[in-house]
């Protein structure tokens, strides 16, 4: 009896070890896949908003930006108070880890943290999974998401959605290790985890709530009591140090950088009625996929099951919540409305693998074929749409990185970039130059770019570079491009030389205008990445994204024909008898 006890012992250890090495081969396999469609630049508005402020702590330890001169490019999530101070609408969290990487390696090497997170948050499911449910089901767990394509495209999206599920999935399996062991250590990194995320995004605090609601639920003993105290701790830290900001940049430890936006205050019932249904056929078509409809079943087998109700309470709170939040937020459904939602894709995934596990207690071999049907399934929908949005981002991220190769190895540092928003976003990030919004000249014209059309809410619009729209406005064509070369030499006063990225078509007409402030000179054509343009995904082929598959390459508001951009030095000649 001793020795099948001790062989049964070794059969389940060596079994754990493989499905141990299994996932860590699928983790770097996942990670390497993200890194085949990663270029070292960012080409998004809310990566913009995470990335700059990152290197503004790296470099100046502070979370707004003074702007020095009225045309200084201010990005679209930065908005001000009217004292040159300007705050994102994102707190200062994953800015806050970007900047220690940013300050020890670089800029570029910071833009690999969100793919890492994405790739480690795959071991963290796997561990949950496996301390809950079983090996087994911790690799078929690893199997749905990995091929999720919310969370490969957001892996590489600059923004806070994949960091959120890094530090929540996390969150989760320390909470386990501590609830199994009463770990004080265990909690304490479950209390930290879980407390990094609403300084990560303000709205996802409901996170924190959840497992707090779970905590107390389990509070039995003294022992347990003893040991959440190290939770709390944990969870305290960064909830602290974000109120204390909070109090500092907005005169209040509740205040929020959406104060400046308003947007808390377009919450409500009314939109619910237009995204409630939009939103659930997002979930489950693009969102957590095939998993959806055994996670739901799962959800609810777990609250009637009398070992694990709690655990179903908890998850459910992790879910409906944030669910109805964004469903009540003023933005309509678009195309990529479920990175609001892509952490609780985990927690759909770990309903809907447990589910399959009670399942598979009564019929073993139907649930064994069924799982890999269904993972077939899974991967035959994700893969593609993966590939298909990776493949979009990586192009725009590459071009970017083009021309950030040419300007470094062109421009010197410290010297005024004049381009649009598209290429700002980026250079903005690497924080070599001095940058100009070269959109202050279409002000008589100018319409928010087409991804806010109608979105935005006007107030917020206009608190962007106050100093620009309070001197720009009610001025005529002409009168704008006269302020506007008087402030970019103005600007330029400390001997600082003036660039120009910008299309052929722009230099012909910016060319004779501005021929009584200065004179152009190529330095070099800047030759960008040829591909044929694909098609937009199935779900961004309709509203305010449609691109035809022979329609022009977009960055935010830059359109690329095919034909290079010109890198022009603005030359100031001396007046005249000097």
């Amino acid at each position: 009896m001793v020795k099948e006890l001790e062989g049964s012992t070794e059969k389940q250890g060596g079994f754990l070890k493989s499905c141990m090495f299994i996932v860590i081969v699928l983790v770097v396999c996942h990670f390497i896949f993200l890194l085949l469609y990663f270029a070292p630049a960012i080409s998004t508005p809310d990566a913009q908003g995470y990335f700059t402020q990152a290197k503004i702590i790296a470099k100046e330890g502070k979370t707004y930006l003074e702007t020095e001169s009225p045309v200084q490019y201010v990005g679209p999530h930065w908005l001000g108070r009217g004292d040159g101070r300007y705050y994102t609408t994102f707190p200062p969290g994953l800015p806050t880890i970007l900047a220690v990487i940013y300050r020890i390696f670089g800029p570029k090497a910071s833009l690999l943290l969100n793919p890492l997170m994405a790739s480690l948050s795959l071991l963290g499911l796997f561990l949950v999974c496996r301390s809950w449910i079983g090996e087994r089901w911790g690799l078929l767990a690893v199997g749905f998401m990995v091929a999720n394509p919310f969370a490969n495209e957001h892996a590489l999206f600059g923004d806070s959605h994949t960091a959120v599920g890094f530090f929540l999935i996390w969150g989760l399996y320390f909470l386990i290790r501590w609830l199994r062991e009463g770990s004080g250590w265990c909690s304490f990194l479950a209390g930290l985890f879980i407390g990094i995320i609403p300084s990560i995004r303000y709205p996802e605090i409901l996170f924190p709530v959840a497992v707090g609601i779970f905590v107390l639920l389990n509070l039995k003993t003294g022992r347990s009591w003893r040991s959440a105290i190290y939770g709390a701790v944990g969870l305290c830290i960064p909830i602290s140090a974000l109120l204390v900001r909070n109090s500092l940049a907005f005169g209040s430890f509740l205040r929020t950088g959406y104060s400046l936006s308003g947007e808390q205050s377009a919450l409500g019932i009314r939109h619910l009625f237009h995204h409630a249904v939009p939103y659930l056929i997002k979930i489950m078509g693009e969102g957590a996929g095939p998993i959806f409809a055994l996670a739901v079943m799962g959800l609810a087998s777990l609250c009637r099951d009398r070992n694990h109700w709690r655990e179903g309470v908890m998850f459910l709170l992790l879910i409906v919540p944030i669910t109805l939040l964004y469903m009540c937020y003023y933005w309509r459904v678009d195309p990529q409305s479920m990175r609001f939602l892509l952490p609780t894709f985990f927690i759909y995934t770990i309903a809907g693998v447990w589910f399959l596990s009670i399942l598979y207690e009564k019929y073993p071999a139907l649930v064994g074929i069924g799982s890999i049907v269904l993972l077939t399934i899974n991967t035959v929908w994700g893969l593609p749409q993966s590939i298909l949005r990776m493949g979009r981002l990586k192009h725009n991220n590459e071009i970017l990185a083009r021309i950030n190769s040419v300007v470094e190895s062109e421009v010197p540092p410290g010297s005024i970039i004049i381009a649009k928003e598209g290429i700002n976003q980026h250079l903005d990030f690497i924080g070599r130059w001095r940058l100009a919004d070269a959109t202050i000249l279409d002000l008589p014209r100018r319409r928010s770019p087409q991804i806010f059309s109608g979105r935005r809410d006007p107030a917020e619009r206009k608190q962007r570079n106050l100093e620009a729209k309070l001197r720009y406005e009610n001025l005529s064509e002409f009168e704008i491009f006269d302020l506007f070369s008087s402030d970019v030499w103005e600007w330029a006063e400390n001997g600082s030389r003036v660039f120009w990225i910008m299309t052929e078509e722009r230099y012909d007409n910016l060319r004779w205008r501005l021929s009584d402030h200065g004179r152009f000179e190529l330095v070099k054509e800047i030759r960008l990445p040829i591909r044929h343009v694909l098609p937009p995904p199935m779900d961004q082929q309709k509203g305010f994204m449609r691109r035809g598959p022979a329609g022009p390459n977009q960055i935010f508001d830059l359109e690329l024909t095919g034909r290079p951009l010109l890198l022009i030095e603005w030359l100031r000649d001396p007046p005249t008898g000097s």
